[in-house]
């Protein structure tokens, strides 16, 4: 897991107890992140408790999703994607980042996640 995620501090890892050990055998633990929670799926890959994790979330860094929000609006913008650091979301969830634009125009930006690699789309301004 720390591969995929290199330079993100995370903290504890929480996964059930009493996970038998069989072969096939699925669970779900959560890690703790600044500010959130990632969700990931295991599964044991043998009898002897040998654990594959399969990632089913994204985790977008806010200061990624600002800069791609900032750099496709018409004007030069400011962005705002909440408070947290990161942002933990599924593919094809949708949140909201505001935009306020240097005409003083306020835009609501809609945006999509793609796949767990953290691709996003602009999918709405109003």
């Amino acid at each position: 897991m720390g591969a995929a995620y290199q330079g993100l501090a995370f903290g504890n890892v929480a996964c059930p107890d009493g996970v038998v050990r069989k072969n096939g055998a699925r669970f779900t633990c959560t890690v703790q992140l600044p500010g959130t929670f990632l969700v990931f799926d295991a599964t044991q890959s043998d009898n002897r408790g040998s654990v594959s994790f399969e990632i089913t979330q994204a985790v977008l860094t806010k200061a990624a999703v600002e800069g791609f929000v900032a750099g496709n609006a018409s004007l030069a913008a400011t962005v705002t994607c909440g408070t947290a650091p990161f942002l933990v979301l599924r593919p094809g969830q949708q949140f909201t980042c505001q935009a306020t634009l240097a005409d003083g125009s306020v835009r609501a930006v809609q945006l999509t996640v793609r796949d767990t690699a953290g691709n996003v789309t602009i999918t709405g301004v109003t």
